[in-house]
């Protein structure tokens, strides 16, 4: 799974739920537009720096940003994610999601 590519997916989408231009991204991460742009298009990984002032701009945590998938995210990539979210669930939280899934099917 390419998280890097996640990460600069979430942030595309986000400063589009927004409505925020790029230009006006980089004013408040302290960046050119052509950067918001590289990081966008997968050119270019943000430093954790960039990605704390990324991250309090749209005021959540940056694990949100790995939240943010891309449609062209093949079942492999999105049955590995959800395993890896069900790994950190309780047996009891486990036993909810699977009465979940069995209404969902």
């Amino acid at each position: 799974m390419n998280y890097q590519k996640l990460i600069n997916f979430g942030i595309k989408r986000l400063r589009e739920r927004l409505n925020l231009k790029q230009e006006e991204l980089a004013e408040k991460i302290g960046v050119t537009p052509q950067g918001v742009s590289n990081i966008e298009r997968n050119k270019y990984q943000p430093t954790a720096d960039t990605i704390n002032k990324i991250c309090e701009v749209f005021n959540i945590h940056p694990v949100e940003l790995l939240m943010e998938y891309p449609e062209d995210m093949d079942t492999q990539d999105t049955i590995k994610q959800i395993n890896a979210i069900m790994l950190n669930m309780s047996k009891d939280e486990l036993d909810k999601l699977l009465k979940v899934l069995t209404v969902l099917k």
